[in-house]
């Protein structure tokens, strides 16, 4: 089947192109004038997370249209395939079974396999011991000190998805868990000098355990350990590393106890781990019991997708919206603008999330793409952007549209909650309707003075920031992407571009190390390594 060419070649396709680019396309001011009542209808809401979509230019017709993609593309047979195991994931011939961690459902017929989920319990069981060893300080080091901290060593999927939930969450209570990604040793130098290597637990998180960058992180802790313990490296690894991982024997050669190898599977992706065992630090740092209303606030939003009709799907109707503002529309970015200092890192994990999945221009019949995929994924928190980029969102020449979340109950720090809240909706207000009607600026003359408005954004409010609306939270997304992903028909879940710059740079650091290695030279690189050689 090759529904791209189907889709691209349809009317419904056509009929958006042309309303996508027609001049007299219904701005958001006059669709809110005809239908006064128009976000109460558009507006879904699941598990205290609330969406609304409104303030976008798609009125019934259009999302008629962008809802008969979703029928040409075959989405919800799509759904069904990856919930059942199917291998979805057609270059690598797995299963795309993330869903499949976070699903407590046995009589579904259409869950995952009874196999998977007594490996998937089992996993959760083994990350249950260790947590509450950890968390009740009965977890000892090589010198029988307590261990009360926690590095996570790991990069991408193994790195941001867990790192986001634990900042987040946390509370002055929990315990310190800090994350190392960066092969630049500064990056984990940083974290050793605040740590007591006597009481410090370090995780590899790494999915081949081939990764240079963690690999390499991962030796210099354990040489650290021993000069700062004067043990061998047998007792630091013993005593002071766990690992997770797709590849346990690889853990195993590294010098991993076998009981300190917490696995997952090749149907886990990188960027789709955090619900795995790649979560320990989750686990470790917040508590296993949010840990496991993590999984149910995302499995809440898994039934809710797998279920729901389109038109009161969330995940689907996110994603249609983001389909006709890059391919319709021509908006080659999307910001994402958080008004709560816990998810400042949301929008550097959708950035890997959204880009990595579907920054790709060939489909899965290995065609080009004639069209843009995956937007450019960029923002920051409120109120911070408003005092950096809000200018740019407002009256650049460059539309972005926005995706805005609020949190409308905040028991961390309700002191700034009303404030948040207030420039978060006034932001959303000037995007839509700019400043043309207010009667200060009635008769003003200067153009640099007007905000026109018409700029598209959602909005996301959660009742409060939890474990179970961060599940549901970071499912929605994942589906959304997967349903673009459809429409588009690319496979979100390979990534090539990421393995060509891997293989290149081992290349590369064999020219810097004057290996003779002529037939694997960069030539292009050539001015560039005499520099570097000559300055070193």
């Amino acid at each position: 089947m090759n529904s791209m060419s189907r889709l691209h070649a349809s009317n419904s396709w056509k009929d958006l192109e042309k309303l996508g680019k027609d001049e007299n396309l219904s701005t958001i001011e006059k669709l809110f004038h005809e239908e006064p009542t128009r976000a109460k209808r558009i507006a879904l809401e699941l598990n205290g997370l609330y969406l609304d979509c409104s303030r976008n230019q798609i009125d019934k017709k259009t999302q008629s249209l962008l809802l008969n993609l979703c029928d040409q593309a075959h989405v919800s047979d799509q759904i069904n395939a990856m919930f059942m195991g199917k291998k979805i994931n057609i270059s690598e011939y797995r299963a795309v079974l993330h869903t499949a961690l976070r699903s407590s459902d046995k009589s579904d017929p259409n869950g995952p396999l009874d196999e998977i989920r007594k490996s998937v319990h089992t996993n959760l069981e083994q990350m249950q011991r260790l947590t509450d060893t950890f968390r009740s300080g009965k977890l000892f080091g090589a010198t029988g000190e307590q261990i009360d901290t926690v590095i996570n060593i790991g990069i991408g999927g193994s790195d941001l998805g867990p790192k986001l939930v634990y900042n987040a969450l946390k509370t002055n209570e929990d315990p310190r868990i800090l994350f190392v990604s960066n092969i630049d040793d500064a990056d984990l130098n940083s974290k050793l000098q605040t740590s007591d290597a006597a009481r410090t637990l370090f995780i590899v998180a790494s999915k081949t355990f081939t990764t240079a960058e963690t690999i390499t992180n991962a030796n210099t802790a354990i040489a650290w350990l021993c000069k700062r313990l004067n043990v061998n490296d047998h007792s630091a690894i013993k005593h002071h590393f766990v690992a997770t991982t797709a590849n346990p024997n690889a853990a195993k050669a590294f010098g991993i106890q076998p009981n300190n190898i917490f696995k997952f599977w090749d149907w886990v992706g990188g960027r789709y781990s955090l619900w795995s065992a790649v979560g320990l630090p989750i686990a470790l740092g917040l508590g296993f019991h949010e840990f496991k209303a993590l999984l149910k606030g995302a499995e809440k939003m898994d039934l809710h997708f797998k279920s729901a009709p389109n038109h009161e799907n969330l995940p689907i109707m996110l994603a249609l919206t983001g389909v006709w503002h890059i391919n319709f529309r021509e908006y080659p970015a999307q910001a994402i603008l958080p008004y709560t200092e816990r998810l400042s890192l949301f929008p550097e994990y959708l950035q890997q999330l959204e880009m990595e999945s579907n920054g790709k221009m060939t489909d899965k019949s290995e065609k080009s793409v004639p069209h843009h995929t995956a937007p450019i994924i960029w923002g920051s928190r409120g109120t911070n952007f408003q005092h950096s980029f809000a200018q740019h969102l407002l009256q650049s020449p460059t539309i972005t549209p926005c995706d805005f979340i609020g949190v409308i109950k905040n028991r961390k720090n309700d002191n700034t909650r009303k404030s948040l809240l207030a420039n978060c909706l006034a932001q959303i207000e000037a995007l839509a309707f700019g400043n043309r009607n207010q009667k200060s600026l009635q008769g003003e003359k200067k153009a640099s003075r007007i905000i026109e408005g018409n700029r598209p954004s959602n909005v996301i409010l959660l009742d409060e920031l939890s474990a179970s609306s961060m599940g549901s939270l970071l499912a929605l997304y994942e589906h959304k992407v997967f349903v673009q992903g459809l429409i588009w028909n690319i496979n979100s879940f390979d990534q090539w571009g990421v393995e060509l710059g891997k293989s290149l740079a081992k290349v590369i650091e064999r020219q810097l190390g004057d290996e003779d290695i002529e037939n694997e030279s960069i030539t292009s690189n050539a001015n560039l390594l005499e520099k570097i050689k000559m300055s070193q």
